[in-house]
């Protein structure tokens, strides 16, 4: 009797280590899947976002051209175009800036009037141009000679990064 309740004993702890490593092999493939799954999400919605921006943000430019800035006029105003690709664009944001300071503001696709920004012949208010059109603006300056203007659009509610820029801004009166 004593032989069967040893084989009893042994028979008992095989099967309890059995368990254990089933359910730690459970447990481990349980952990794992979790964290792929909250990994995965993460990525996903990290490439959604820069999906809407990929391959659009170079379709928002800057006319250079058209970008001046005009002292004779009380107070002084910064001129500058805005074009469209083949692309939708929620808004743009504009930034500005001098030595000293740097005004930033959103233009989007209804009509906003927005404080010292007007079309090119005044008229207020302004709103983005269509789709493969574009606009020229002035913004009004009471500061220094600006340095540099930045465009970045927001696309599908995504900020993109800038995607135009110019720090040349000679006077208007060169560009006649």
């Amino acid at each position: 009797m004593d032989n069967k309740c040893w084989y009893d004993k042994m028979n008992k702890k095989g099967l309890s280590e059995v368990v254990t490593t089933v359910i730690m092999i459970a447990l481990v493939l349980l952990a794992s899947v979790l964290v792929w799954t909250i990994i995965n999400n993460l990525i996903q919605g990290k490439i959604k976002d820069s999906e809407s921006c990929f391959g659009n943000a170079e379709k928002v430019t800057l006319e250079k051209k058209n970008i001046c800035y005009d002292e004779s006029l009380i107070p002084n105003k910064v001129r500058f175009a805005i074009s469209m690709g083949d692309v939708e664009v929620d808004e743009v944001l504009v930034s500005i800036s001098t030595d000293a300071e740097t005004k930033s503001f959103e233009i989007g696709k209804s009509n906003l009037t927005i404080e010292n920004l007007t079309y090119l012949d005044g008229s207020s208010p302004v709103k983005l141009p269509n789709k493969n059109g574009g606009k020229t603006y002035l913004y009004q300056w009471a500061g220094f000679q600006p340095t540099s203007i930045k465009i970045a659009p927001v696309i599908d509610g995504t900020q993109c990064e800038m995607s135009d820029s110019s720090s040349d801004i000679d006077s208007c009166l060169l560009l006649s």
